[in-house]
Protein backbone atom coordinates (compact mmCIF):
# COMPACT_ATOMS: atom_id res chain seq x y z
CA UNK A 1 0.00 0.00 0.00
CA UNK A 2 0.84 3.42 -0.42
CA UNK A 3 1.89 5.61 2.01
CA UNK A 4 -0.49 8.95 3.05
CA UNK A 5 0.92 11.99 2.04
CA UNK A 6 1.36 14.49 4.48
CA UNK A 7 -1.38 17.23 4.52
CA UNK A 8 1.19 20.43 4.03
CA UNK A 9 -0.13 21.57 0.52
CA UNK A 10 2.85 19.64 -1.57
CA UNK A 11 1.65 18.06 -4.36
CA UNK A 12 4.51 15.31 -3.77
CA UNK A 13 6.40 13.84 -1.26
CA UNK A 14 9.99 12.38 -1.06
CA UNK A 15 10.31 9.05 0.95
CA UNK A 16 12.34 6.09 1.88
CA UNK A 17 10.26 3.03 1.35
CA UNK A 18 11.56 -0.57 1.66
CA UNK A 19 13.61 -1.52 -1.26
CA UNK A 20 11.78 -3.90 -3.81
CA UNK A 21 11.17 -4.66 -7.74
CA UNK A 22 7.07 -4.83 -8.28
CA UNK A 23 5.68 -2.81 -10.49
CA UNK A 24 5.12 0.90 -9.65
CA UNK A 25 2.28 2.17 -8.19
CA UNK A 26 0.27 4.64 -10.50
CA UNK A 27 1.29 7.86 -8.19
CA UNK A 28 5.14 7.50 -8.44
CA UNK A 29 7.27 9.78 -10.17
CA UNK A 30 10.54 8.11 -9.68
CA UNK A 31 12.02 5.47 -7.72
CA UNK A 32 15.69 4.76 -7.30
CA UNK A 33 17.79 1.80 -6.28
CA UNK A 34 21.16 2.13 -4.68
CA UNK A 35 23.37 -1.05 -4.46
CA UNK A 36 25.71 -3.21 -6.81
CA UNK A 37 24.54 -5.82 -9.53
CA UNK A 38 20.78 -4.32 -9.75
CA UNK A 39 19.08 -5.36 -12.02
CA UNK A 40 17.87 -3.49 -15.22
CA UNK A 41 14.20 -2.16 -15.00
CA UNK A 42 12.04 -1.77 -17.66
CA UNK A 43 9.65 1.14 -16.21
CA UNK A 44 11.26 4.66 -17.36
CA UNK A 45 10.29 5.77 -13.40
CA UNK A 46 13.15 3.60 -12.23
CA UNK A 47 16.60 4.28 -11.95
CA UNK A 48 19.69 2.18 -10.79
CA UNK A 49 22.88 3.61 -8.98
CA UNK A 50 25.31 1.75 -8.45
CA UNK A 51 26.60 2.62 -4.81
CA UNK A 52 26.55 0.49 -1.71
CA UNK A 53 24.43 1.38 1.22
CA UNK A 54 25.42 1.00 4.83
CA UNK A 55 23.97 1.55 8.28
CA UNK A 56 20.52 -0.56 7.97
CA UNK A 57 18.20 -2.37 5.73
CA UNK A 58 18.07 -1.35 2.25
CA UNK A 59 15.69 1.44 1.11
CA UNK A 60 14.67 3.08 -2.21
CA UNK A 61 14.14 6.67 -2.89
CA UNK A 62 10.68 7.15 -3.70
CA UNK A 63 8.85 10.18 -5.01
CA UNK A 64 5.20 10.28 -4.65
CA UNK A 65 2.59 12.53 -6.64
CA UNK A 66 -1.02 13.43 -5.67
CA UNK A 67 -1.53 14.23 -9.49
CA UNK A 68 -2.13 11.71 -12.58
CA UNK A 69 1.37 10.73 -13.08
CA UNK A 70 2.61 10.81 -17.02
CA UNK A 71 5.70 8.79 -18.00
CA UNK A 72 7.35 7.43 -21.01
CA UNK A 73 10.49 6.78 -22.70
CA UNK A 74 12.28 9.60 -25.20
CA UNK A 75 15.67 9.44 -27.21
CA UNK A 76 16.90 7.73 -24.33
CA UNK A 77 15.17 9.36 -20.99
CA UNK A 78 13.00 7.92 -18.73
CA UNK A 79 10.68 10.42 -17.48
CA UNK A 80 7.59 10.93 -15.46
CA UNK A 81 5.67 14.34 -14.84
CA UNK A 82 2.20 15.63 -12.99
CA UNK A 83 1.58 18.54 -14.49
CA UNK A 84 3.77 20.71 -11.94
CA UNK A 85 7.15 18.84 -11.69
CA UNK A 86 8.97 16.85 -14.04
CA UNK A 87 11.52 13.84 -13.09
CA UNK A 88 14.03 12.31 -15.93
CA UNK A 89 17.27 9.99 -15.65
CA UNK A 90 19.98 9.08 -18.41
CA UNK A 91 22.49 6.49 -18.43
CA UNK A 92 25.65 6.76 -20.58
CA UNK A 93 27.69 4.09 -20.37
CA UNK A 94 31.77 4.16 -20.03
CA UNK A 95 32.35 3.70 -23.72
CA UNK A 96 30.53 6.92 -24.37
CA UNK A 97 32.86 8.84 -22.15
CA UNK A 98 36.15 8.70 -23.79
CA UNK A 99 35.57 12.32 -24.19
CA UNK A 100 34.06 13.42 -20.47
CA UNK A 101 33.72 16.70 -21.28
CA UNK A 102 31.93 16.72 -24.50
CA UNK A 103 29.62 13.94 -23.32
CA UNK A 104 28.63 15.90 -20.67
CA UNK A 105 28.32 19.08 -22.26
CA UNK A 106 26.08 16.98 -24.55
CA UNK A 107 24.17 14.96 -22.17
CA UNK A 108 23.18 18.66 -20.60
CA UNK A 109 22.23 19.71 -23.93
CA UNK A 110 19.37 17.40 -24.40
CA UNK A 111 18.35 17.42 -20.76
CA UNK A 112 18.02 20.89 -21.76
CA UNK A 113 16.19 19.78 -25.10
CA UNK A 114 13.74 17.49 -23.47
CA UNK A 115 12.29 19.56 -20.42
CA UNK A 116 11.75 22.03 -23.00
CA UNK A 117 9.83 19.92 -25.13
CA UNK A 118 7.71 18.36 -22.28
CA UNK A 119 6.75 22.35 -20.71
CA UNK A 120 9.21 21.74 -17.39
CA UNK A 121 12.37 24.08 -18.66
CA UNK A 122 12.89 25.05 -15.29
CA UNK A 123 15.78 22.95 -13.59
CA UNK A 124 15.45 22.50 -9.50
CA UNK A 125 17.63 19.80 -9.04
CA UNK A 126 20.52 16.87 -10.46
CA UNK A 127 22.18 14.27 -8.77
CA UNK A 128 24.86 13.45 -11.02
CA UNK A 129 26.77 9.95 -10.32
CA UNK A 130 29.73 9.98 -11.88
CA UNK A 131 32.48 6.18 -12.22
CA UNK A 132 35.45 6.75 -10.56
CA UNK A 133 34.97 10.44 -9.93
CA UNK A 134 38.26 11.25 -8.66
CA UNK A 135 40.62 9.49 -11.54
CA UNK A 136 43.09 11.69 -13.38
CA UNK A 137 45.31 14.23 -11.63
CA UNK A 138 45.00 17.60 -12.42
CA UNK A 139 42.29 19.40 -14.99
CA UNK A 140 42.82 15.58 -16.79
CA UNK A 141 40.49 14.72 -12.95
CA UNK A 142 37.56 13.21 -14.66
CA UNK A 143 35.35 15.57 -12.20
CA UNK A 144 36.84 18.72 -13.56
CA UNK A 145 36.35 17.63 -16.69
CA UNK A 146 32.71 16.58 -15.63
CA UNK A 147 32.63 20.19 -14.51
CA UNK A 148 33.87 22.04 -17.34
CA UNK A 149 30.91 19.89 -19.74
CA UNK A 150 28.38 20.79 -17.34
CA UNK A 151 29.85 24.56 -17.85
CA UNK A 152 30.36 24.36 -21.66
CA UNK A 153 26.71 23.33 -21.44
CA UNK A 154 24.85 25.45 -19.44
CA UNK A 155 27.12 28.62 -20.19
CA UNK A 156 25.12 29.13 -23.24
CA UNK A 157 22.27 30.84 -21.57
CA UNK A 158 22.53 34.37 -20.65
CA UNK A 159 22.83 35.27 -16.70
CA UNK A 160 22.90 31.37 -16.09
CA UNK A 161 25.03 31.70 -13.01
CA UNK A 162 21.81 33.32 -11.77
CA UNK A 163 19.75 30.30 -12.33
CA UNK A 164 21.25 27.22 -11.37
CA UNK A 165 20.01 24.39 -9.71
CA UNK A 166 20.98 22.41 -6.70
CA UNK A 167 23.24 19.81 -7.29
CA UNK A 168 25.26 16.51 -6.14
CA UNK A 169 28.33 14.83 -7.95
CA UNK A 170 29.38 11.77 -6.13
CA UNK A 171 31.57 9.29 -7.66
CA UNK A 172 30.77 5.14 -8.17
CA UNK A 173 33.04 2.27 -8.71
CA UNK A 174 31.26 1.16 -11.79
CA UNK A 175 32.14 2.71 -14.69
CA UNK A 176 29.67 5.14 -16.55
CA UNK A 177 27.64 8.29 -16.04
CA UNK A 178 23.81 8.42 -14.54
CA UNK A 179 21.87 11.78 -14.26
CA UNK A 180 18.70 12.52 -12.84
CA UNK A 181 16.85 15.56 -12.13
CA UNK A 182 13.91 17.13 -11.20
CA UNK A 183 12.41 20.55 -13.21
CA UNK A 184 9.31 22.60 -12.86
CA UNK A 185 7.00 24.98 -15.06
CA UNK A 186 8.14 27.53 -13.20
CA UNK A 187 11.58 29.13 -11.72
CA UNK A 188 12.55 28.47 -7.90
CA UNK A 189 15.16 30.96 -6.42
CA UNK A 190 18.89 30.15 -5.98
CA UNK A 191 20.31 30.39 -2.32
CA UNK A 192 23.65 31.06 -1.75
CA UNK A 193 25.61 30.63 1.69
CA UNK A 194 27.17 33.04 3.37
CA UNK A 195 29.98 30.68 4.64
CA UNK A 196 30.78 29.79 1.70
CA UNK A 197 32.17 31.14 -1.74
CA UNK A 198 30.08 30.20 -4.57
CA UNK A 199 30.89 27.05 -6.06
CA UNK A 200 30.36 28.95 -9.49
CA UNK A 201 32.88 31.27 -8.65
CA UNK A 202 35.86 29.15 -7.35
CA UNK A 203 39.17 30.30 -8.30
CA UNK A 204 41.07 28.26 -11.18
CA UNK A 205 43.04 26.17 -8.84
CA UNK A 206 39.68 23.82 -8.21
CA UNK A 207 39.94 23.51 -12.14
CA UNK A 208 39.44 25.38 -16.07
CA UNK A 209 36.02 26.12 -15.17
CA UNK A 210 33.78 25.87 -11.98
CA UNK A 211 31.49 23.70 -11.04
CA UNK A 212 28.17 24.85 -12.15
CA UNK A 213 25.12 25.08 -9.06
CA UNK A 214 23.58 27.06 -6.28
CA UNK A 215 24.30 25.93 -3.27
CA UNK A 216 20.62 25.28 -2.69
CA UNK A 217 16.96 26.16 -4.60
CA UNK A 218 13.73 27.01 -2.88
CA UNK A 219 10.84 26.73 -4.79
CA UNK A 220 7.36 28.09 -3.76
CA UNK A 221 4.20 25.54 -4.40
CA UNK A 222 0.98 26.49 -3.94
CA UNK A 223 0.70 26.60 0.29
CA UNK A 224 4.72 24.99 0.86
CA UNK A 225 8.02 25.45 0.00
CA UNK A 226 11.22 23.21 -0.49
CA UNK A 227 14.27 23.74 -0.11
CA UNK A 228 16.65 21.06 -1.79
CA UNK A 229 19.89 21.65 -0.45
CA UNK A 230 22.96 20.23 -2.80
CA UNK A 231 25.58 18.14 -1.83
CA UNK A 232 27.07 20.03 1.04
CA UNK A 233 30.34 19.11 2.74
CA UNK A 234 32.97 21.35 4.94
CA UNK A 235 34.11 23.86 2.99
CA UNK A 236 34.75 27.27 3.89
CA UNK A 237 35.28 30.06 1.32
CA UNK A 238 36.13 27.84 -0.68
CA UNK A 239 38.91 25.73 1.20
CA UNK A 240 38.17 22.23 2.57
CA UNK A 241 38.45 22.28 6.34
CA UNK A 242 39.65 19.10 8.87
CA UNK A 243 41.22 16.89 6.43
CA UNK A 244 41.22 13.25 7.34
CA UNK A 245 38.81 14.46 10.86
CA UNK A 246 35.55 12.48 9.64
CA UNK A 247 33.42 13.38 12.35
CA UNK A 248 34.68 17.17 12.23
CA UNK A 249 33.57 17.52 8.86
CA UNK A 250 30.19 16.31 9.85
CA UNK A 251 29.99 18.97 12.38
CA UNK A 252 31.16 21.61 9.98
CA UNK A 253 28.79 19.91 7.30
CA UNK A 254 26.01 20.74 9.68
CA UNK A 255 26.91 24.55 10.32
CA UNK A 256 27.19 24.66 6.68
CA UNK A 257 22.76 23.10 6.61
CA UNK A 258 22.26 25.53 8.97
CA UNK A 259 23.21 28.66 7.17
CA UNK A 260 21.53 27.65 4.16
CA UNK A 261 18.34 27.52 5.85
CA UNK A 262 18.88 30.50 7.73
CA UNK A 263 19.32 31.85 4.14
CA UNK A 264 16.22 30.44 2.67
CA UNK A 265 13.72 31.35 5.96
CA UNK A 266 14.88 35.08 5.55
CA UNK A 267 13.94 35.08 1.92
CA UNK A 268 10.77 32.90 2.90
CA UNK A 269 9.98 34.64 5.62
CA UNK A 270 5.72 33.86 5.18
CA UNK A 271 6.76 30.37 5.58
CA UNK A 272 7.10 28.26 8.93
CA UNK A 273 10.31 26.50 10.10
CA UNK A 274 11.83 24.50 7.48
CA UNK A 275 12.42 20.73 8.70
CA UNK A 276 14.50 18.04 7.08
CA UNK A 277 11.88 15.75 5.28
CA UNK A 278 14.53 13.32 3.94
CA UNK A 279 18.85 13.39 4.12
CA UNK A 280 21.35 11.35 1.87
CA UNK A 281 24.87 11.23 3.59
CA UNK A 282 27.49 10.36 1.49
CA UNK A 283 30.49 8.20 3.15
CA UNK A 284 33.95 7.96 1.27
CA UNK A 285 35.09 4.23 0.70
CA UNK A 286 37.09 3.03 3.90
CA UNK A 287 35.95 5.82 6.47
CA UNK A 288 32.36 3.73 7.53
CA UNK A 289 32.97 4.91 11.29
CA UNK A 290 30.12 3.66 13.52
CA UNK A 291 29.83 6.72 15.73
CA UNK A 292 29.05 8.50 12.72
CA UNK A 293 25.16 7.86 12.42
CA UNK A 294 24.38 8.23 16.00
CA UNK A 295 26.05 11.94 15.64
CA UNK A 296 23.86 12.97 12.18
CA UNK A 297 20.84 11.56 13.87
CA UNK A 298 22.06 13.66 16.94
CA UNK A 299 22.57 16.84 14.75
CA UNK A 300 19.75 16.92 12.44
CA UNK A 301 16.98 15.03 14.26
CA UNK A 302 16.29 11.28 15.18
CA UNK A 303 13.73 11.14 13.12
CA UNK A 304 14.70 12.32 9.96
CA UNK A 305 14.65 9.71 7.11
CA UNK A 306 18.27 8.91 6.33
CA UNK A 307 19.87 7.11 3.44
CA UNK A 308 23.76 6.66 3.94
CA UNK A 309 25.30 5.70 0.64
CA UNK A 310 29.49 4.43 0.48
CA UNK A 311 30.75 6.61 -2.80
CA UNK A 312 33.58 9.10 -3.67
CA UNK A 313 33.04 12.81 -3.00
CA UNK A 314 34.02 15.41 -5.68
CA UNK A 315 37.28 16.55 -3.96
CA UNK A 316 39.54 13.67 -2.70
CA UNK A 317 40.47 15.85 1.06
CA UNK A 318 36.58 15.06 1.45
CA UNK A 319 35.63 11.94 3.95
CA UNK A 320 31.74 12.52 3.72
CA UNK A 321 28.91 15.15 1.97
CA UNK A 322 25.36 15.16 2.78
CA UNK A 323 22.48 16.30 1.01
CA UNK A 324 18.23 16.93 1.80
CA UNK A 325 14.89 18.01 1.12
CA UNK A 326 13.60 20.38 3.56
CA UNK A 327 9.82 21.46 3.71
CA UNK A 328 7.97 24.79 5.15
CA UNK A 329 4.20 25.33 5.40
CA UNK A 330 2.81 28.80 4.16
CA UNK A 331 1.80 29.86 7.95
CA UNK A 332 -1.82 30.78 6.19
CA UNK A 333 -1.98 27.63 5.14
CA UNK A 334 -1.17 25.90 8.70
CA UNK A 335 -3.61 27.77 10.31
CA UNK A 336 -6.46 26.59 8.16
CA UNK A 337 -5.38 23.30 7.91
CA UNK A 338 -5.27 23.57 12.07
CA UNK A 339 -8.97 25.30 11.97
Amino acid sequence: MAPTLPSDGCSYQLSHEPDAHETLDHDVLARIHFGTHLSTAQDPREVNIALPQTGGAPVAEVWRSRRPVEHGWSDGFGYAHDGEVLFGHLRLEEGELTDLVRATAHAYLRIDLLLRRLGYPCWLRMWNFLGHINHGEGDAERYRQFSQGRHDALARQPGFEGRLPAATAIGTQEGGMTVYFLAARDPGAQIENPRQVSAFRYPPTYGPKSPSFSRACLKRWADCSHLFVSGTASVVGHRTLHPGDLLAQLDETHRNVEALLGEASAFEPAAGPFRAAALKVYIRPGHEDPALLPRVRQLFGDQVPLLCLVGDICRRDLLLEIEGLFTATAHGASAQAAA
